[in-house]
């Protein structure tokens, strides 16, 4: 494991990295979570967290001996502001290539949004936590709820893999959105699937693999048919784009998201 420095001074930093496999590190932080590919090919990022979270980003690819500059290239699950704000950054800053699977390239630059809104928030503002995360994730997006990457191009795939450092397979994983994808680094035996599965959530009161609260998804029955396709990976360690890493099969963790069902 390597952390954001010892336990006090993590808190302080707001985030933690777990070393999950030889060269996958896990970042977690209160609001959501990125995962750094880092090997003698390069350096990987998928997803990276709100906007306002830009100095937690750059602070976690420092605790594991990286830069800005060094990163290749980021991978993005799908096209909501907790997992683009970095990579606009990135993208903005020094050129970083983000890609997305072909159906997702819209929702991650903006052209589309398939995103629950201030209304449907509103809506479910009576529901314990709801106003809480909203309170909360407001000051992440620094007034720019609508930020897109415009330099996004569809996941560049070579022989089934993701032609970028750890070479992951693209998995689709629909229903949160229209193109949402799951990342298989079959080397690492590490599925990273974002927001098809989470195992902790503000709103929710359950913990363990779960589905998100349905207004979050843009087609929530697909979002739980397709499930069947991440539990399709061999991969025995799952990390989610909320909550701790799942550790174990991914058709367990499927099993018990199923089971368990979305909280609202």
């Amino acid at each position: 494991m390597v952390d954001g420095g010892s336990g006090g001074d993590d808190r302080r930093r707001g985030f933690r990295v777990d070393r999950v496999s030889d060269r996958l590190h896990f970042v977690h932080t209160e609001h959501v979570n990125w995962v750094v590919y880092a090997g003698p090919d390069g350096v990987t990022l998928v997803d990276s967290g709100y906007v306002a979270q830009r100095e937690l980003l750059v602070a976690s690819l420092d605790a594991i001996g990286h830069r800005p500059e060094e990163v290749s290239a980021v991978l993005i699950t799908h096209g909501h502001a907790d997992h683009l704000g970095g990579a606009a950054w990135l993208a903005e800053r020094v050129g970083t290539p983000v890609h997305a699977h072909a159906d997702e390239v819209a929702n991650v630059s903006r052209a589309v949004v398939q995103q629950a809104g201030a209304a449907a928030v509103l809506r479910n503002a009576w529901r314990p936590g709801v106003l809480r995360w909203a309170a909360a994730i407001v000051p992440l997006l620094e007034r720019r709820p609508d930020l897109g990457v415009a330099s996004v191009t569809p996941l560049p795939e070579l022989e089934g893999q993701v032609a970028v450092p750890g070479h992951p397979r693209a998995v689709l994983v629909d229903g949160h959105t229209s193109g949402h994808t799951a990342y298989d680094f079959e080397d690492e035996g590490v599925l990273v699937v974002g927001d098809a599965l989470a195992t902790r959530h503000r709103t929710s009161p359950l913990v363990g693999p779960q589905l998100l609260p349905s207004i979050f998804h843009h087609d929530a029955e697909r979002a739980r048919a397709s499930l069947a396709r991440a539990g399709a990976s061999s991969a025995r360690v799952m990390l989610p784009g909320h909550g701790e890493a799942w550790i174990g099969t991914v058709d367990a963790s499927v099993e018990a998201a199923l089971d368990a069902g979305s909280p609202w």
